[in-house]
């Protein structure tokens, strides 16, 4: 199966207007069908981290995740982007899950901004990613 690079998907533009600095490497790394890509900024709590499935069996995977989640980490839905999207975690160790026709999109971002910071800057994020997946 053919993936997209996952560090291709987000410009260092993109990351800065987001974060308020550019990255400065992205470390790409691949594990079975997912390919994930660490983009370390210069202040590292602010770094993001995107991973990418794509697949006949996308849709069944994203089922299984919604389930197997741990009690006290229910999902939160987010509207707005994909074909459907959560928020899974704590302001913390949060990150948003994003199901847009044969890709699952996993982003999380660094910093101390409360969850619905986080969410906004996720969005455009994701927003930016999908456009460029499925041009």
């Amino acid at each position: 199966m053919l993936l997209a690079a996952a560090c291709a998907l987000l410009t260092a533009a993109e990351i800065a207007r987001v974060q308020g600095e550019p990255p400065a490497q992205a470390k790409a790394s691949q594990a079975g069908a997912s390919e994930r890509c660490f983009f370390e900024l210069p202040t590292f709590t602010k770094s993001i981290s995107l991973e990418v499935t794509r697949g006949a069996n996308v849709r069944e995977l994203w089922k299984k995740s919604l389930h197997n989640e741990e009690e006290n980490a229910r999902p939160e839905r987010v509207r707005g982007i994909g074909d459907d999207a959560f928020w899974f975690g704590d302001p913390r160790l949060g990150g948003l899950y994003v199901l847009r026709k044969d890709a699952m999109l996993r982003l999380s971002v660094g910093g101390a901004e409360t969850k619905a910071v986080k969410l906004r800057k996720l969005k455009l994020l994701a927003r930016a990613a999908l456009k460029k997946l499925f041009r």
